[in-house]
């Protein structure tokens, strides 16, 4: 290594010392958003849930968005170390699958507030008889009561979710097996990339 390349290297070590030291000062102070608490660096900031943000997106409901939002962020169920990945394994089994395949909120076009509502309920409700803890908000049964609210509760089912069309379309996933050769290389993932790790099965 020669003295200029030397010299570089730790003008470049120094700088990225400094930079590190101002994010974690940054990340210190009260109420910044921007960081990651313990992490020293930044994260993406979560979009506002508005009135303005539904009219850009032409979203009918702003609370049912919001409604949805809470029940199918996989943040928001805990249960001992699960991985992020069997929490959607366990959303799936539990229902989540005709509202995650949803196009343009055609389920909150189609359905009634309280039948949208009452999807969200029993996919939580599930969750919960499962034994997970739930950090969200919604609980449409301890204001005003729907439908739902006097229904069973659900089960959480493996073939409800390897059967759903969520996992039919993306059999590849690791969230979606164990499938068939022949539903994975049947996908339009596998169609358009069959020398793709996961389509070579």
């Amino acid at each position: 290594m020669t003295k200029k390349q030397l010299v570089t290297l730790i003008f470049y070590m120094f700088v990225t010392a400094c930079s590190s030291v101002y994010q974690q000062q940054d990340c210190g102070k009260e109420g910044n958003n921007e960081c990651q608490n313990g992490a020293g660096g930044y994260v993406l900031i979560e979009p506002k849930i508005d009135e303005d943000y539904v009219r850009k997106y032409n979203i009918p409901s702003l609370q049912l968005y919001k409604n949805k939002l809470s029940i199918l962020n996989t943040g928001n169920w805990k249960k001992g170390d699960l991985t992020r990945q069997e929490r959607d394994e366990a959303l799936l089994e539990c229902g989540s699958s005709d509202i995650w395949m949803s196009k343009n909120y055609a389920l909150m076009k189609t359905l009634t507030p309280d039948e949208y509502n009452g999807k969200l309920l029993l996919i939580k409700r599930c969750m919960l008889d499962d034994g997970f803890t739930f950090l969200g908000d919604f609980s449409p049964c301890e204001s005003k009561s729907i439908p739902a609210c006097d229904l069973p509760v659900p089960k959480r089912e493996t073939e409800k979710r390897l059967n759903s069309e969520y996992c039919i379309k993306n059999a590849y996933l690791t969230r979606c097996q164990p499938q068939s050769r022949e539903r994975i290389i049947n996908t339009e993932q596998c169609k358009r990339y069959p020398k793709a790790y996961f389509c070579d099965v």
